[in-house]
């Protein structure tokens, strides 16, 4: 076990750019798509906080790991929207610590929606060489005992466009590249200071209806990173009553299929399951990958503006023999979708 752990440090000092590119893929990125795009703050109307945990390559020690806590809410007007985005990934002896500021603007086109989304904040790396044990060389200066800490401002923008039924976003995270300090004052010209690359994404969805309250959600996201092949993404979900989902995505790079579940357990409560398997040489030492995700939805944000939480369309009450019930009001065109 010590001996594995090892080696996944000594893959990931001399492969820089597979942590200088850190950025955990999430199976259920549709339904979390803040981490990915800062203009999906606000879509919807509707307060949203979610908490997504996940565990890499089962029985390996080291493997990645990622947490995310995030919220977004639009303020009165509708056309602003705050959020703020916590994470934290780690990776052997090494860890990542990220927490951001959301803003998002949003404008109607004919009846469509753009958003233009901000996040500022600071990216935090940890290098912690205590968890490494058995060093061939104990005089190594690059495997020194002790825990490493740097802290960068970061910066990542989006927009996203929605119309009825399909949506379409681009963001571009770490704009200003944090510098990930793995060796500081070991080296005569002052250390090493590998950088994170900018990471660019392109996501698009679009829902199918079906017959007896079912349709086809077919989505796409698209990963690029300086001099990485292009990572690729793509799922197919069969939603029934805009509630309850089953589906599968296929991604490339890390030659992966995963099945995810999800579905609201209250009015205000989601919670989706995934579960990965991986194809390759390191299938014979894991047991797949788990990813649980939680999401609070309330759309009570302040009187008069309730809305429908699958719909995204104004509820009114009208009086039915005594009893008041519910009623959609037509939308004027706004988009059914919710992210």
């Amino acid at each position: 076990m010590k001996k594995q752990i090892f080696i996944l440090a000594l893959i990931a000092i001399f492969c820089v750019k597979s942590f200088a590119q850190l950025g955990t893929p999430l199976t259920q990125y549709s339904g979390n798509q803040l981490l990915f795009n800062p203009a999906v703050a606000g879509l919807g109307d509707v307060l949203a906080v979610n908490l997504s945990v996940r565990k890499q390559w089962i029985q390996i020690p080291g493997s990645p790991s990622l947490m995310s806590l995030n919220a977004h809410m639009p303020i009165k007007n509708q056309r602003h929207a705050l959020g703020m985005v916590l994470q934290r990934e780690e990776w052997g002896p090494m860890s990542g610590n990220f927490g951001y500021a959301n803003y998002a603007y949003k404008m109607e086109i004919h009846g469509n929606i753009l958003s233009l989304g901000l996040q500022a904040g600071f990216y935090n790396s940890v290098v912690d060489w205590t968890k490494i044990e058995h060093v061939p060389d104990p005089d190594d200066p690059t495997l020194r005992k002790y825990r490493q800490s740097n802290t960068n401002l970061d910066v990542n923008v989006g927009l996203y466009w929605l119309t009825q039924g399909y949506y379409l976003g681009f963001s571009a995270k770490h704009l200003a590249p944090p510098k990930i300090d793995f060796t500081r004052d070991t080296f005569s010209n002052g250390g090493w200071y590998p950088h994170m690359s900018t990471q660019f994404y392109l996501m698009s969805g679009y829902e199918i209806p079906l017959q007896n309250d079912w349709k086809l959600r077919p989505e796409w996201l698209f990963r690029y990173v300086h001099r990485t092949p292009m990572a690729i993404n793509v799922g197919m979900h069969a939603v029934y009553m805009n509630r309850y989902s089953l589906g599968t995505n296929l991604q490339t790079g890390q030659n992966t299929i995963s099945f995810t579940v999800r579905g609201f357990v209250t009015d205000y409560l989601r919670i989706g399951y995934s579960y990965n398997l991986y194809f390759g040489a390191i299938q014979a030492a894991q047991q797949g990958t788990h990813e649980i995700s939680m999401t609070y939805l309330h759309n009570q944000l302040w009187e008069g503006g309730r809305r429908d939480l699958i719909r995204n369309r104004p509820v009114v009450r009208k009086q039915t023999r005594g009893r008041s019930a519910p009623v959609r009001r037509p939308s004027g065109g706004r988009p059914p979708m919710r992210r």
